[in-house]
């Protein structure tokens, strides 16, 4: 397996705070202030909010979140990107207190040719149940893994085939951190702490997937 080769292509990143009395005029603010930075081509009013958008992702600002979804070129500029835009919000807003944080990567890594990550998935990780696995009657495409750990923040980890593409597995960390915060600046090293376990804690499991 060659585990150099895994790539994160997709990042979502999301705070959470108590209800907020968010006014439409604040949206159209912020996306005003936003699209002088950032190339969002549609702002979408929400009954509780809005969404702004362009074809690489979007930053949703809700009475209780605020979420930017991006497509991943280099993480370092989709962490700044988000960073950047919660701050522009924030700047706004000015929410007092923020009860969530949470960050989603996803990646993906080519098996070796000629291989099926399906196949590769249930003969390593699976090898003690994989003559049982019929029992559960016939059409199986494939299984998976899900793996959930409690180490600063709640670790959430899946590791399956990629049903549309089975010369790739598809590998998705879920990091939440439900604990209350005050500032933004604790989020970066959050999110620098999600990627990093990525590609050394989960990187080195996936080694072992022969």
């Amino acid at each position: 397996m060659r585990t150099e080769l895994l790539t994160c292509r997709r990042m979502t990143a999301g705070v959470v705070y108590p209800p907020y009395q968010l006014q439409q005029q604040q949206v159209n603010r912020i996306y005003a202030d936003i699209t002088e930075r950032y190339p969002f081509q549609s702002l979408q009013h929400l009954p509780d909010g809005g969404r702004m958008a362009n074809p690489n992702g979007d930053f949703f600002i809700q009475t209780t979140r605020m979420q930017v979804n991006d497509n991943v070129d280099y993480f370092q500029s989709s962490k700044e990107k988000a960073l950047d835009l919660f701050r522009l919000a924030q700047d706004k807003l000015k929410i007092p207190q923020f009860m969530t944080f949470g960050i989603k990567l996803t990646a993906f890594l080519p098996v070796e040719s000629g291989r099926n990550a399906a196949e590769l998935v249930e003969s390593s990780a699976l090898a003690a149940v994989v003559d049982n696995l019929d029992l559960l009657g016939p059409g199986r495409q494939g299984v998976g893994l899900r793996i959930v750990l409690h180490q600063d923040g709640v670790h959430e980890l899946k590791i399956e085939p990629f049903f549309s593409d089975l010369t790739q597995l598809y590998v998705e960390l879920d990091v939440q951190h439900p604990n209350p915060f005050n500032d933004l600046s604790v989020l970066e090293p959050r999110m620098d702490a999600a990627y990093d376990y990525l590609f050394r804690e989960v990187n080195g499991f996936l080694e072992t997937l022969a």
